[in-house]
């Protein structure tokens, strides 16, 4: 069963994160088939892994992904390029497992992914799983997902049930909680995952009797970051733990545990570049063209090699709107700046039409071959020569070949801007460029102070706000929590949501004194307010049962809402934009990320006058 939980923010660092995973999941099935006869007594299952992400970046059903392998499109689950073993890339082959139904037809089961290398130490059919279908099957041991997905142990309880040893075949539940990249669940999203957390705690957690009686143990939960500010505060609201920091503070700030302090390499320079006296653009495209021509001529002209470190610039943007107009620049106008500078210098200019870009525009493949090519180093006339990115590039991108940047404005948050110069400058000494919009108040308070500024970065981190409790919170997914919990752990509702008098008084002495517990804990003066919002909802789920009559009711309906307990946040909204009657369903959130449901705008020519057809 599923011993480890990996939770992360972003699908770029997901993805990456996942293929490191996977050579280490695999080490550990090398190991166990290595055991001989020891293994099979041990388990004959293998050590697997899987990666649950959304719909727009795995398939969830293996018909869906035999349809992609087939055309080569997304979502693939194709999430690994290359054997995790062996890191050969034309030994790699994925494959549609098929099965006979009731009908007698040959119908797509699993997806399988082997290695054909001879050499590989773990040749044959690997345990890795990418679609969903597949996952909820085997119960791969370390299951890595975004936050986001774990929203649907209410909609999907019938299957996430096994990842937590209450499916079809039990097991203990997972003891290990790794939480990357921790100082990401703030604000909105880390309201949202405080709230669903408390379905995930009592779902991870076991009762075992010991010498004193019943003993509840829980997991152990590791969150990991660099940039954060009230750690504690943040720890409990989302986990309900104390907080034990590792490495600990030191005596010695030159040994870390995790890093010594290296006095004779050079590390990353900061440098602050202002646009007074010229547009921002412009600034800009001077910048970006002065850094790529002087890197070719560092070289000496011809040696890439010895300059690959600063080869690709990579480009950080804060938001989509100005990266999308530094991507037209970046092929027409630094290209004449390069070889106005080049003609200045009297070099030879530089070709500068290898471009990407690392954003959210990006399909889930097109993020992986980008990071593929990060990994391209100079000569290689298929290296990048600039890449530009927004936030996506922040948080765990380890390129350890980039060690050079310009970083167009201050960001909004001083942890997203240690994290985002932080790619650079890793293996090499590192340059960070900032260019600052004169005609922002705050970029040039940060140029104006620019030294004594970046003396103690890390004395600025915004402390994080996390508030599961809060009104607002309990109106938006307090419910999905009470519906997560009662379908994993009482009887005969997991398939229905009929609310009989017994299950009521069996949530009401189990699945309530959770909720409340954690809420006395976390926030007192909301304990009151989390009582009446319990007590509130399982009246209405009661009553609901009064109208559904001898009709069978579904847990979650979009297409028949008035007969389901649970529907979709965004179909709750178009009904009321449409002015359909309230079906009574409860709106329940498909991401912890979208807390707002969609508005679509469009756009007419005019307003349509009264008995006018033809307008708009």
């Amino acid at each position: 069963g599923t011993a480890v939980l990996m939770r992360y923010t972003l699908r770029l660092l997901t993805i990456q994160q996942f293929q490191r995973a996977a050579s280490l999941v695999l080490a550990c099935e090398q190991i166990r088939r290595g055991l001989g006869k020891l293994a099979s007594e041990l388990s004959d299952v293998p050590f697997s892994i899987g990666l649950w992400v959304g719909g727009g970046a795995t398939p969830n059903t293996a018909t869906d992904a035999e349809n992609h392998l087939a055309n080569d499109t997304d979502p693939s689950p194709k999430q690994i390029t290359a054997c995790p073993a062996c890191q050969s890339t034309q030994h790699l082959k994925w494959r549609v497992g098929r099965r006979t139904n009731a009908k007698g037809k040959q119908v797509p089961e699993r997806i399988v992914v082997s290695c054909e290398n001879l050499a590989c130490p773990v040749r044959g059919d690997l345990p890795i799983w990418t679609v969903d279908e597949d996952i909820y099957r085997e119960v791969p041991s370390l299951l890595i997902g975004t936050v986001d997905k774990f929203a649907q142990i209410v909609r999907k309880a019938s299957e996430t049930a096994n990842f937590f040893g209450e499916g079809r075949t039990p097991h203990d539940p997972p003891d290990l909680i790794i939480q990357d990249e921790l100082h990401l669940i703030t604000g909105p999203l880390g309201t949202l995952t405080g709230i669903y957390e408390i379905a995930v705690d009592e779902l991870c957690s076991r009762t075992v009797t010991g010498s004193d009686g019943p003993l509840t143990i829980r997991p152990k939960v590791i969150g990991s970051t660099a940039t954060i500010r009230r750690a504690r505060e943040q720890g409990l609201q989302l986990f309900n733990r104390q907080v034990s920091q590792f490495p600990p503070a030191v005596l010695d700030a030159a040994n870390s545990c995790f890093a010594v302090r290296d006095t004779a390499a050079p590390g990353r320079l900061y440098v602050g570049v202002t646009s007074a006296g010229r547009s921002p653009k412009f600034a800009l495209q001077a910048t970006c063209a002065s850094l790529l021509q002087a890197v070719q001529a560092g070289g000496g002209g011809a040696d890439r090699k010895a300059v690959d470190p600063w080869w690709t610039l990579v480009a950080y943007f804060n938001s989509l709107r100005e990266l999308g107009g530094a991507l037209v620049m970046m092929y027409d106008d630094v290209p004449a700046a390069v070889r106005l500078y080049a003609t200045l210098r009297s070099e030879n200019p530089r070709s500068t039409r290898n471009i990407d870009e690392l954003t959210s525009r990006k399909k889930q493949s097109e993020l992986r071959d980008t990071l593929a090519a990060l990994d391209v180093r100079a000569p290689d006339p298929d290296a990048l020569d600039a890449v530009l990115a927004t936030n996506m590039i922040s948080v765990g991108v380890d390129i350890q070949r980039l060690g050079l940047m310009v970083v167009n404005g201050q960001p909004k948050q001083i942890a997203e801007y240690i994290q985002a110069t932080s790619r650079v400058g890793r293996n090499h000494p590192g340059l960070v460029v900032t260019v600052y919009n004169n005609g922002r108040v705050r970029d040039r308070s940060h140029f104006e102070g620019f030294s004594t500024w970046h003396a103690a970065l890390y004395r600025d981190v915004e402390p994080s706000s996390v508030t599961p409790f809060a009104s607002r919170a309990r109106d938006r997914a307090i419910h999905a929590v009470l519906c997560a919990l009662a379908r994993h752990r009482i009887a005969g509702l997991r398939s229905s949501p009929k609310l009989t008098v017994a299950r009521r008084a069996e949530v009401q002495q189990t699945i309530v004194p959770a909720i409340v517990d954690r809420a006395t804990s976390l926030d007192p003066d909301e304990v009151q307010g989390v009582i009446d919002s319990l007590t509130s909802l399982l009246d209405q789920w009661e009553e609901r049962l009064r109208v559904w009559g001898n009709t069978e009711p579904h847990w979650w309906s979009d297409r028949r809402p008035t007969e389901s307990l649970l529907i979709s946040a965004e179909t709750y909204a178009a009904q009321q934009a449409a002015g359909l009657p309230n079906s009574n369903a409860w709106a329940t959130p498909n991401s912890m990320r979208e807390v707002e449901p969609g508005t679509p705008l469009k756009l007419v020519e005019r307003l349509r006058l009264e008995g006018d057809d033809n307008a708009g």
